[in-house]
Parts: structure tokens; C-alpha cells; sequence
């Protein structure tokens, strides 16, 4: 089997698909599905952009079918130090994470943040670790120092926990560190609150004391750019945070008045 024939047929069988399945999809025949993954036959350029297109693969998937098929990758490879995703990230900060009033950063697929606001700055920034690398904002939240912040933690747990299972399966470092939070017990009482709980609200908020400061009450509004076509940036997402009610977000502007 060929590298194409192993990427095909773990991108079919992720899919749970049959060999017939897929075929039938891409108007084409198991037989010519069934050379392909063994190597018997090669794609053509229309075939696997008809691939890509049929299975909605995403640009992480698109590139490395391309690779694997010999052709002509018509997606860049970039490397997150370059020109481009500098640019590409300047871009962001400038037109997306200035332009919203509240707190909002750029995190990569282990939460580091890249990028982030003056309101974001000015709320939590105390909160993030200083230095020359980017801090990482799921080691600050699994701090004892926030989880003393949060006033419902039992009941803010459970959007952490499933976000970030959500997101473990992609990140090895969130996986180690939801792993190592589970073990000191941060979402404990998380099952049990959710079944007290009764009927669940349609919001869950994340209620924050900041010392010495008002309670708010935050969600967040996550969201990537509709058009993008770069595996890196794909892969990052953009947290815009959002005050669930009037006197949080007159809170988070009284904060944010001198920016």
C-alpha cells in the first residue's frame, strides 16, 4: 500500500465509510477506490480535488493528502516563525481582536496565546506569566490562583471540561494537562452540581471575582476566519469573550476605559 492508499483508507475509515460507500459518493467504482489504496493506481489532480471536496476535508487533511498523493501541493507549508503567519496573525489583532470591545485573544491548538487585546490585557493580564514565551492560557486557568477567582467553579467546570476534552484530542499538552487537572481533582464536583442544576439554563456562565474588584459574568464566542487556507491558522482559534449581562458589561468597560 502506498502512502496515498494509507491515507485514503484512514480518512474513509474515520469517516466509517466503505470502500463502496466512498465510491459511490465520489461517482466513481470500488474497484478504482480499492486500486487506489493498494497502490495499484495513482489519483489524478481532478480525482483528489474531487476527494477533498466530496469529504469537506479540512486544509490540515488537504495538505497532507497532496503530499501523500505525489502531486503538486497546492498549499503552502508554513512554518509558524514566518513572515506570513506574522502577518496573517498582525492582521487579526488589527481588524478582529482591536475592533471588539471586550477581551479576546488568538490560541493556538495548545492555548498558547499568540495574540491578544488591550481589554484582555487590562482584565487578565496579571493573571498570565511573564516572560519571552507565549503564556498558556489552560495553565492559567487550572491555577489554583483562578479557580479561587471563579465563584461557580462546580458549575463553570463543566463548559471547561467538555471544551477542553474537545480540544485534548488534538493537543497532546491539553490531554497531559486535563489529565493532570482531573487527577487533583479541579472538576470533582462537576457531575453532581450538573445534576442539581435541574433544567440547564441555555447559558452557563463563568462567574469572576477579580481581587479586590466586581463579579462578571463571561462566556466566550469562539470562531475562525471562513476563508482561510492555511493549516496553521486553521488550526488556531479566536476567543472572543462576552459579558452575559448589563452589569458585567458595564464592568468590563469601566475596566477598559483608559484603552
Amino acid at each position: 500500500m502506498t502512502s496515498f492508499g494509507h491515507v485514503l483508507k484512514d480518512i474513509r475509515a474515520a469517516r466509517g465509510m466503505s470502500q463502496a460507500t466512498l465510491a459511490l459518493a465520489l461517482d466513481s467504482t470500488q474497484r478504482h477506490l480499492s486500486f487506489l489504496e493498494t497502490g495499484r493506481s495513482l489519483p489524478t489532480a481532478s480525482f483528489l480535488a474531487r476527494i477533498c471536496r466530496t469529504l469537506d476535508l479540512n486544509i490540515a487533511q488537504r495538505v497532507n493528502i497532496y503530499d501523500a498523493s505525489g502531486l503538486t501541493n497546492p498549499y503552502a507549508q508554513r512554518d509558524m516563525g514566518s513572515g506570513e503567519i506574522h502577518a496573517a496573525l498582525d492582521m487579526i489583532e488589527q481588524r478582529v481582536l482591536k475592533n471588539w470591545p471586550f477581551p479576546a485573544l488568538v490560541l493556538d491548538p495548545d492555548w498558547n496565546v499568540l495574540r491578544s487585546n488591550s481589554a484582555f490585557d487590562q482584565i487578565f493580564g496579571g493573571l498570565m506569566p511573564k516572560g519571552n514565551a507565549p503564556p498558556n492560557l489552560l495553565e492559567v486557568m487550572m491555577s489554583e490562583i483562578f479557580q479561587g477567582l471563579v465563584q461557580n467553579w462546580d458549575e463553570a467546570a463543566g463548559v471547561m471540561f467538555y471544551r477542553l476534552q474537545r480540544a485534548a484530542a488534538h493537543s497532546p499538552r491539553i490531554a497531559q494537562v486535563l489529565q493532570t487537572a482531573q487527577s487533583q481533582g479541579r472538576f470533582a464536583g462537576m457531575e453532581q452540581h450538573l445534576g442539581e442544576l435541574g433544567e440547564i439554563p441555555i447559558f452557563l456562565p463563568i462567574r469572576i471575582a477579580l481581587p479586590e474588584g466586581p463579579v462578571m459574568e463571561l462566556s466566550s464566542l469562539l470562531g475562525k476566519l471562513a476563508s482561510c487556507q492555511d493549516a496553521l491558522i486553521e488550526g488556531l482559534e479566536i476567543e472572543l469573550m462576552v459579558p452575559l449581562d448589563e452589569a458585567s458589561e458595564q464592568t468590563m468597560h469601566a475596566l477598559t476605559s483608559n484603552t
